[in-house]
């Protein structure tokens, strides 16, 4: 381990001890930086149960995150955890966008005054039921 680690900073050890710190430590803020992008599976302890999260597929073993298009608990926690930012995991057409959309086409309110002929003083009966044939008795 030492060895990969020594290859690895090859480029830094002949710096001064200064320079030397502050390459190894940009590199490693690298390599975390890339490991935490790449990292999107979860496993998620909530109430004494276990549940897979993985945000790059937008799925939760709940199945909330897939029915909703809105993050479940189990799916903030893990995004929380990332120091992602939450409406970007939100389907879009919960955005201000789309609500926008869905009423711009202008519509006209139905009028009170319709006549509603033929379903005032009806009477309803109960719908017909058959009888079914009891069990045959036994002997």
């Amino acid at each position: 381990m030492a060895e990969s680690f020594n290859a690895w900073i090859l480029s830094a050890r002949e710096k001064s001890i200064i320079t030397m710190c502050d390459e190894i430590m940009v590199q490693l803020m690298t390599k975390f930086e890339e490991k935490r992008e790449l990292d999107t599976q979860f496993k998620i302890h909530y109430l004494e149960k276990k549940y897979a999260v993985d945000l790059t597929h937008w799925t939760c073993s709940c199945i909330k995150l897939q029915l909703n298009g809105i993050p479940c608990v189990h799916a903030i926690a893990a995004i929380n955890h990332m120091h992602l930012d939450l409406p970007v995991y939100c389907s879009k057409y919960f955005t201000v966008e789309y609500f926008r959309r869905a009423f711009e086409t202008p519509f006209a309110p139905v009028p009170d005054d319709i006549e509603l002929t033929g379903i005032y003083n009806r009477t309803l009966l109960p719908p017909k039921t058959t009888h079914l044939p009891d069990r045959p008795k036994k002997q």
